[in-house]
C-alpha cells in the first residue's frame, strides 16, 4: 500500500478529535441547508395550496355566473333559501342550489330514470328532491309531480281583485298559476326534514317564492392567490349597478402568513447557501493549519508538497463527505420531504460544499507545505 494512503489512514485515526469535528461541521451545515429547502418547498406549495374563498351575498344569479366563469375561481357554490316555500301546499322550507355537499354530508339519494346528480343540479326544468319520509309523508312517489308556491299565494293573487274564475276551486286556481315540480330524487335514510331542494339554475321557474331572485350564498375558490389584486377590481365591477344590496368578502389573511414565510424562506436561501459554503471553505482550511507542524515534518522527511497538500485536503473532503451524508439523512428522517423534490438540490450542494472544502483546505495545506524544508525546520524547533 502506498504510503501516502497508509498516512491518510493514519492521520484520520490519530486525531479522532479533529476528524470528528470536521465531520460535525459538515453534518451541520448539511442540516441547515437541508432543513431551509425543505421548508422554502413545503410553503412554496403551500400558499398556493391555501382556499381563498370570495363570498357573495345577495348577488343575482347571473352575475354570479359570470364571475364563476371568469377564470378567476373554481368550485362555484350557490345557495338560496326560501322560508315561505310550500310543497303540496304544506310548509316546506327549500333550498335552492348547485351543489349538494355544503348541505348533505355524503347523501344516498334515489333518481328517477334518466337522472343523477350532475343532470338535476343543472338543470333549469321544474324538478325537485324531497327526503324519502316526506316524500312518503305527502304520498309522492318518484317521478309525480308536487305543487310549490309560496306561503302567501291567495293574498299576492287576490291583490288585484278576485282571481278565481267562475266555479273555479282554491287547488284549481292555485294549479293554474302556480308551478308544479316533477319529484326526480329521493334523499334516503331514517333521518328526514320537510325540505325541499331545487337546482338554482331552475329560479326562473319559480319566481312566485321569489320577488326578486338573489343568491344568499355564492361561495368560489380563487385560482391563483396572486390574482388577488385584479380578481377585486373585477368583482367591483361586478358589483356596479347592484344598489348596495350585495356584499362581498375576501378573506386572505392566511394565504398571507404563509407566503410572507414563503417570501422569507425566499431570501433566506441564497444567503444559507452562501454562509454555509463559506464557512465550508475556510473552516477546513483552518483545520488543516492547525496542522502545520505536522506538515512541516512530512516536508522535512523529504515528502513533495503537492503529496502534503493532496493527503490533508483528501483527509478533510472525506470527513465533510460523511458529515453531509449524514446531515442530510438526519433532515430526510425528521421533515420525510418528497425524494423527487429534494434529491436535485441534496446532489447539488454536497459537489459545492465538497469543492468548497477541497479547495479552503487545499489552499491552507499549500501555505503550510509551500515553505523552503530548513524554515520548515526551524519552525519545528
Amino acid at each position: 500500500m502506498n504510503w501516502s494512503i497508509r498516512y491518510l489512514f493514519r492521520l484520520l485515526g490519530r486525531n479522532p478529535g479533529r476528524s470528528l469535528l470536521s465531520l460535525l461541521l459538515a453534518a451541520l451545515l448539511a442540516f441547515a441547508f437541508g432543513l431551509v429547502t425543505v421548508l422554502r418547498g413545503i410553503y412554496g406549495e403551500l400558499y398556493q395550496q391555501v382556499e381563498v374563498k370570495p363570498v357573495l351575498s345577495n348577488i343575482g344569479y347571473e352575475r354570479a355566473r359570470k364571475v364563476e366563469n371568469s377564470g378567476y375561481v373554481r368550485d362555484a357554490y350557490y345557495e338560496t333559501f326560501s322560508r315561505d316555500c310550500e310543497i303540496q301546499m304544506t310548509a316546506a322550507p327549500s333550498y335552492f342550489v348547485n351543489r349538494f355537499d355544503k348541505l348533505l354530508h355524503s347523501p344516498e339519494i334515489l333518481w328517477a330514470e334518466g337522472w343523477d346528480e350532475g343532470t338535476f343540479l343543472a338543470s333549469q326544468r321544474q324538478v325537485c328532491v324531497l327526503y324519502a319520509g316526506h316524500a312518503e309523508e305527502l304520498g309522492v312517489e318518484l317521478g309525480d309531480r308536487v305543487r310549490v308556491n309560496e306561503d302567501q299565494w291567495l293574498t299576492n293573487l287576490s291583490k288585484n281583485g278576485n282571481p278565481f274564475e267562475p266555479g273555479e276551486t282554491l287547488e284549481q286556481l292555485r294549479d293554474r298559476r302556480r308551478p308544479f315540480a316533477a319529484v326526480v330524487g329521493l334523499i334516503q335514510g331514517e333521518n328526514w326534514e320537510r325540505t325541499g331542494f331545487f337546482p338554482a339554475a331552475a329560479h326562473i321557474q319559480y319566481g312566485c317564492l321569489f320577488p326578486v331572485f338573489a343568491l344568499d350564498i355564492a361561495e368560489y375558490v380563487l385560482m391563483d392567490y396572486h390574482s388577488v389584486g385584479d380578481f377585486r377590481i373585477f368583482i367591483q365591477g361586478i358589483l356596479d349597478g347592484t344598489k348596495g344590496a350585495a356584499k362581498f368578502h375576501m378573506d386572505t389573511s392566511n394565504a398571507d402568513r404563509i407566503y410572507k414565510i414563503h417570501r422569507l424562506l425566499e431570501t433566506l436561501y441564497p444567503l444559507t447557501i452562501a454562509a454555509a459554503l463559506l464557512l465550508g471553505c475556510v473552516l477546513p482550511g483552518l483545520t488543516v493549519l492547525h496542522a502545520s507542524g505536522e506538515i512541516s515534518i512530512l516536508r522535512a522527511l523529504g515528502a513533495k508538497a503537492r503529496k502534503c497538500v493532496g493527503i490533508y485536503t483528501l483527509a478533510q473532503v472525506l470527513c465533510a463527505f460523511v458529515g453531509l451524508l449524514l446531515g442530510f439523512i438526519l433532515v430526510i428522517l425528521i421533515q420525510r420531504p418528497d425524494p423527487g423534490g429534494v434529491m436535485r438540490p441534496f446532489a447539488l450542494y454536497l459537489l459545492a460544499h465538497l469543492a468548497a472544502c477541497a479547495v479552503g483546505s487545499g489552499v491552507f495545506a499549500w501555505i503550510c507545505a509551500r515553505k523552503h524544508v530548513l524554515a520548515q525546520l526551524q519552525a519545528k524547533e
